[in-house]
């Protein structure tokens, strides 16, 4: 028998292909993130997908900040096109 956290992951397994690839695309125009990693942090029936990247050459923070703002906004809109609003709740994005 299935766990809820195993079932909640096959729930969102297309979902995180897709957002994984578009957030890896859309930040590729930006010059202050270097490398992208996710980490999947489980819970007893969720888990929270964070997407972490890497900082280049001492970035300003309040540039840093906008890229970031940018980055949700377009994520968020994406999220809601794209029918993938559960997962895009379950997503923590750090720079």
């Amino acid at each position: 028998m299935p766990t809820r956290l195993e079932l909640f992951k096959k729930r969102m397994e297309n979902a995180e292909k897709l957002y994984t690839r578009e957030i890896s695309n859309f930040a590729e125009k930006f010059d202050a993130l270097g490398e992208m990693t996710l980490k999947e942090i489980p819970d007893i029936d969720t888990q929270e997908y964070v997407y972490c990247f890497e900082k280049v050459n001492g970035t300003p923070q309040d540039e840093l900040d906008n890229i970031l703002l940018e980055i949700c906004d377009h994520m968020d809109e994406f999220s809601k096109v794209n029918n993938i609003e559960n997962f895009n709740r379950a997503v923590i994005i750090w720079l």
